[in-house]
């Protein structure tokens, strides 16, 4: 699956938010824009299909804003999402408040359009309304169609849908749950420095923490990838020689080491700076043969030397055959790496988040006709490209 578009009402800046996504996304904007909203609306939902939703809403969030329009206290989302199928579905909900007393509204999951033109009704996988309603899929032989009842009025419906045999339902369900949300910020460097257990097929874990086990998982099982990863760094980094994965700490525990010139010793994971543990970081997750069915990054320019830059976003760029990418920046030399068709500008009007395509701007496509992909790195650094966008 893949995310096509989201819309979103009622939530923090989100009046009436509308984005259409392709397969990797750069986000810039001033601060406080919607960027990071975007982020954490999106960590709901996928927290929500794991879990209740809880009091605060947004696990964190005890004391802030959750609701700023005016009047009842909602917030309305519908994402269009290729499944793979000719027909992309739509997955609707509404959230109710107060903050302390929220329950789901409602919850469906529906065709974009009519399944087949001799039909005149959208599909209605899901319909779901205070608690009670309908699934149904049409390849499902076992289980054509189930009235449910959710015992939990804050619970969201997508969350049970654990049966395989619904298969739209079930499908979505994993994909929103394979979301990952990554940090410069939250990067948990001391548990990189440390020996962990080994896993059976690791995903990056969202503060990096198990680093170790993930790049063990390439050395022994996906070999090319590992070497893929390594030279990538010996672009990056002047003096790095190799990785290798050992066995340190307790009972099937690992961690990684450095092998650099000058240094006759192997320096593990414990001596590394912070910089360099990002950049690994980065460089595994782009690489990684089952990725996260989206991955967000906030800022994954942070703390690494300019020239990894451009290693980085064409690592990005690669990864986004594979799955899709969003990355939120503030660093215009980052920026100046990718296409313009790949931006989007978020901007605040009356306290509303816009999501805007710079490369719909004719005197934007002008100027860098007339003065080269540069000329992003500046208008960005001038707050231009925000006022053309």
């Amino acid at each position: 699956m893949r995310l096509l578009s989201v819309k979103i009402q009622g939530y923090r800046p989100f009046r009436d938010f509308l984005a259409f996504f392709g397969p990797l996304e750069i986000f810039v904007g001033a601060n406080g824009a919607g960027k990071s909203s975007l982020f954490e609306f999106l960590r709901f939902l996928r927290n929500s299909v794991r879990q209740d939703v809880p009091p605060e809403i947004v696990t964190g969030s005890i004391g802030q804003l959750i609701f700023h329009i005016p009047g009842p206290e909602r917030f309305w989302w519908s994402l269009e999402l290729d499944s793979g199928k000719k027909i992309p579905i739509q997955y609707q909900g509404e959230l109710m408040g107060p903050v302390g007393r929220t329950h789901v509204s409602f919850e469906r999951v529906q065709s974009s359009k009519p399944l087949d033109p001799q039909f005149e009704e959208r599909y209605l996988f899901m319909n779901i309304r205070e608690r009670r309603g309908v699934v149904q899929d049409p390849e499902s032989r076992k289980l054509k169609k189930q009235e449910i009842s959710l015992k939990r009025p804050n619970q969201l419906a997508l969350s049970a849908m654990t049966n395989p045999a619904m298969t739209t339902l079930y499908s979505l369900r994993e994909y929103i749950e394979g979301w990952r949300f990554y940090s410069s910020f939250n990067i948990a460097n001391e548990k990189i420095r440390k020996s962990v257990p080994i896993e059976q097929e690791p995903v990056l874990h969202e503060d990096a923490g198990n680093l170790s086990s993930l790049l063990h998982y390439l050395m022994t099982e996906h070999r090319p990838v590992f070497e893929e990863l390594q030279q990538h760094l010996r672009s990056a980094i002047p003096g790095f020689r190799g990785l290798t994965v050992k066995a340190r700490g307790g009972p099937g525990e690992v961690i990684a080491f450095w092998q650099e010139e000058g240094i006759d010793r192997d320096l593990s994971l414990a001596d590394l700076s912070d910089g360099i543990l990002r950049l690994i970081c980065w460089t595994a997750l782009s690489l990684q043969p089952n990725p996260p069915s989206l991955i967000c990054i906030d800022e994954p320019d942070q703390g690494v030397h300019p020239r990894t830059l451009p290693i980085l976003a064409g690592l990005f760029e690669k990864a986004c055959d594979r799955t899709q990418i969003f990355l939120a920046t503030h660093a215009s030399y980052f920026l100046m790496q990718f296409d313009i068709s790949r931006i989007a500008v978020f901007r605040k009007e009356s306290g509303e988040a816009l999501f805007i395509r710079p490369k719909d701007s004719e005197v934007l496509k002008a100027n860098l006709k007339d003065f080269g992909a540069e000329e992003i790195e500046f208008m960005h650094r001038s707050d231009e490209l925000e006022q053309l966008a």
